[in-house]
């Protein structure tokens, strides 16, 4: 009779430390989920309510001195569980929100190549420590890279506003030495394939600087509003400031009507720079080698007569590693035969078939590059990256994807992403969905023009590929644009 007295009491014990620990895992739970504001009230104060009284439950139970076996051993086993449970979701909150305040533009990273000719014998910095040293100057100031210049090297500095010119010198002088932003070498090696055969980097510039941003002042829950969205092409898996831009879609999103459109902007659109003093129109792509994001964006507010509050730039890399994230995806080609795009970054042939083609990351990212193999080129290119993004959205919407895939999915986009959307802003439309669980009407409006050989603000001495643009197809974007927007 005694030792079942003394076992009684020892169930009695665990079952109190066991209810213990459940409202210390509850009170941290309730903590992280009402700061993390994710949860419409309705549903916050339900889950709240239920755990309360489970926890008033296990508590009076625990109080009864005289009972059996199994009213120990299930209240623990209910602790048990239950605590298991609120400490996942506590992982998955916490693991989102810092993926949140992360992703926001903190510091914008400037990367400088120091490039000679490939036949040169220059091989590391020490060969061209004293060398004259000739630096493409645009819209930057120079002091900080001249700074990190003479940290390195103690030749003359000549700065110049013409980057064609240093680029062509560098080939007929194997003793000339250019310094460039990557996203100028960038452009050049895109549309001269054979120019990286023809240079080699000695060495790079970091520099790092800290970015103000301005909070927005949008209700995204209940207000529309415009994203931007830029996908750049660098060889990097950081995000350079300055790049090619070379997907160009903008987002009207209007919380009220659950109504999205899209309008695709193709990279070659010869547009003037926003804010430039020039007779000659540039590629829209090259707005962000010249001023980043911020010139992009404005560019492209001109062309549109709008306002764009919001920006989100994509790494190519992370279009890759987020398909593998999610196990693939499926698209469509709506051409009549078979075609074969490289993937660069894996260096594999996808072959493209008719009707549905299911994707991995490196061939899903080698379909949304492709362009030669269609006649309308880059229009296409712009269409099959539209069915990238919408297939991407589709299936990370699914909650087995979300479950199975959630950790795998923050790491691919890590470092390849980010946003002036504010913490806020991004819960707010969170909470919306989750209140309403409304389905978002997808629509598309897409650029056009027709193809010429145009000299351009970034390189006047020479003739590149531009689309001049269709008013009829501009006019018809701000139609449905102002239609989304304002519709209640």
């Amino acid at each position: 009779m005694k030792s079942n007295v003394q076992k009684f009491n020892k169930l009695q014990i665990v079952d109190i430390i066991f209810n213990i620990i459940f409202a210390i895992i509850s009170v941290i739970f309730f903590f992280i989920l009402i700061t993390s504001n994710i949860l419409p009230s309705k549903y916050l104060i339900a889950i709240i309510l239920i755990i309360l009284i489970v926890l008033v439950i296990n508590f009076l139970i625990s109080l009864k001195k005289e009972r059996k076996n199994v009213f120990y051993v299930i209240p623990i086993i209910i602790d048990l569980l239950i605590s298991v449970i609120l400490i996942f979701v506590i992982v998955f909150i916490n693991n989102t929100m810092n993926f949140l305040k992360n992703i926001s533009v903190r510091y914008n990273t400037d990367t400088y190549y120091i490039l000679a000719n490939k036949n040169s014998s220059y091989q590391t910095i020490e060969d061209i420590k004293y060398q004259d040293l000739n630096v493409f100057k645009d819209l930057d100031d120079m002091s900080t890279v001249e700074e990190k210049i003479k940290e390195k090297l103690q030749g003359e500095i000549s700065y110049h506003s013409n980057v064609a010119e240093l680029f062509d010198n560098i080939l007929n002088d194997l003793n000339y030495i250019i310094i460039v932003n990557s996203g100028n070498y960038d452009a050049i090696t895109g549309f001269d394939d054979e120019y990286e055969d023809k240079v080699k980097i000695i060495d790079s510039i970091d520099i790092t600087t800290k970015v103000n941003i301005e909070d927005v002042d949008v209700k995204t829950n209940r207000e529309s509003f415009i994203v931007y969205i830029s996908g750049i092409d660098t060889r990097s898996n950081y995000m350079p400031s300055r790049s090619l831009s070379d997907v160009n879609i903008i987002l009207a999103v209007n919380p009220n009507t659950k109504r999205l459109l899209m309008i695709h902007i193709p990279r070659d659109s010869y547009v003037y720079l926003h804010g430039i003093d020039t007779d000659l129109k540039d590629k829209l792509t090259h707005s962000g080698t010249v001023g980043g994001i911020e010139l992009s964006k404005a560019t492209i507010e001109d062309l549109l007569q709008i306002k764009i509050p919001y920006y989100v730039r994509v790494n190519f890399n992370s279009v890759m590693r987020l398909v593998d994230a999610i196990g693939g995806i499926t698209i469509n080609s709506d051409v009549d035969y078979s075609f074969i795009c490289n993937s660069r970054n894996a260096g594999k042939k996808c072959t493209i078939n008719p009707g549905l083609n299911d994707l991995d990351g490196p061939c899903a990212l080698a379909f949304a590059r492709e362009r030669k193999a269609y006649d309308s080129g880059d229009r296409h290119r712009g269409e099959n990256q539209e069915q990238v993004i919408e297939k991407i959205v589709e299936k990370v919407s699914k909650s087995s994807t979300l479950l199975n895939n959630y950790s795998n999915i923050l790491q691919s986009v890590e470092g390849t992403f980010e946003t002036n959307i504010n913490e806020t802003d991004i819960t707010n439309l969170i909470k919306m969905q989750i209140d309403d669980m409304a389905t978002w009407k997808i629509e598309t409006s897409n650029i056009t023009g027709t193809g010429a050989m145009m000299r351009t603000y970034c390189y006047p001495g020479r003739d590149l590929y531009v689309m001049n643009i269709d008013e009829q197809s501009i006019n018809t974007s701000i139609s449905k644009l102002n239609e989304v927007l304002v519709e209640n």
